[in-house]
């Protein structure tokens, strides 16, 4: 049995292109690494990218600290990887709180695509109820401002912001930081009234775990989707992104009867259309990306809960 992690290391050719094309504007980019040895046996999930192919001598664990006006470092979790006879095993955690056990393909390489948390959400209120989706971006606050300046704070850990350039349909953005993680909360173009922003931040919590994922909770009049749940025919409940920064993306998502849920697609960036989905003992997969990898992800992937 191999475990295998992975300190701090560049980016991929392809991937830098599309980072580049995306954060054209931004104008100044320092990053200072630091990498430390774990010297444990036991499999660690790290904020940084891992490896799957089996090479180094031992796990390492490493932080990336990064000091510039607005970081690029990738706003995702890395599970540890579990690597035995050609098979990937690793633990991931929804927003919802629970755990489950993926195996997969270690081909496919799933930790190395890195985990985004999905889920929507509903503000009830005299002007009746608000749905909104909360989406981690790929690059947290450097794609959410892709090069400009903040609207304005809202509160301590939100943030106003632009909506995407060159999307007349969108409205703006609110930011949310719950330590490490960045939630984007895309607004219509009517826009949320500005009691209905400040309910949105008084009232969703986010807890960062000790295996680097990110649960979150809702009080007050500010409801959270559940598993399974839908609207106008879309899987809204809470959800796993795994990869985004090339063709190949995973989605995995919860659903208590996969019977109930019928032809309800996820709702994905546009960069990234469904070529492939299933949905089998309690859980929902859809892929994007080549033939091969969407084959794969969608039939020989298996999730299965986790205590």
């Amino acid at each position: 049995m191999e475990i295998v992690e992975q300190g701090p290391r560049g980016p991929r050719w392809a991937g830098a292109a599309a980072l580049l094309a995306l954060l054209a504007a931004v104008p100044l980019i320092v990053v200072l690494t630091r990498a430390e040895d774990g010297g444990g046996p036991r499999p660690v999930v790290s904020r940084d990218p891992v490896r799957e192919d089996g090479d180094g001598p031992r796990p390492v664990v490493s932080r990336v600290p990064v000091r510039e006006a607005v970081s690029v470092t990738p706003n995702a979790v890395y599970p540890a990887a579990v690597v035995e006879g050609g098979t990937g095993t690793m633990r991931v955690t929804f927003p919802d709180g629970s755990r489950a056990e993926i195996t997969y393909p270690a081909r496919l390489s799933l930790a190395s695509l890195g985990a985004r948390p999905y889920v929507g959400g509903t503000l009830t209120g005299d002007g009746g109820a608000e749905f909104r989706a909360l989406t981690a971006p790929l690059y947290g606050e450097a794609e959410t401002a892709a090069g400009r300046a903040m609207l304005r704070p809202l509160t301590a850990n939100v943030s106003v912001w632009p909506g995407p350039p060159g999307v007349d349909a969108a409205g703006q953005v609110l930011l949310f930081r719950f330590g490490d993680w960045r939630l984007a909360l895309q607004d219509e173009p009517m826009g949320m009234t500005f009691e209905q922003r400040l309910a949105w931040a008084a009232n969703l919590r986010g807890t960062h775990g000790p295996d680097g994922f990110l649960t979150l909770s809702a009080g007050g009049p500010l409801r959270l989707a559940r598993p399974g749940e839908t609207r106008a025919g879309r899987l809204v409940g809470p959800q796993l992104w795994l990869g985004g920064l090339s063709r190949r993306m995973l989605v995995v998502a919860p659903v208590p009867g996969c019977g109930r849920l019928g032809e309800a697609p996820v709702v994905l960036d546009a960069r990234h259309a469904i070529a492939g989905s299933a949905c089998r003992d309690g859980y929902y997969l859809a892929a994007s990306g080549d033939r091969g990898f969407v084959r794969a992800a969608v039939e020989d992937v298996r999730v299965r809960p986790a205590p």
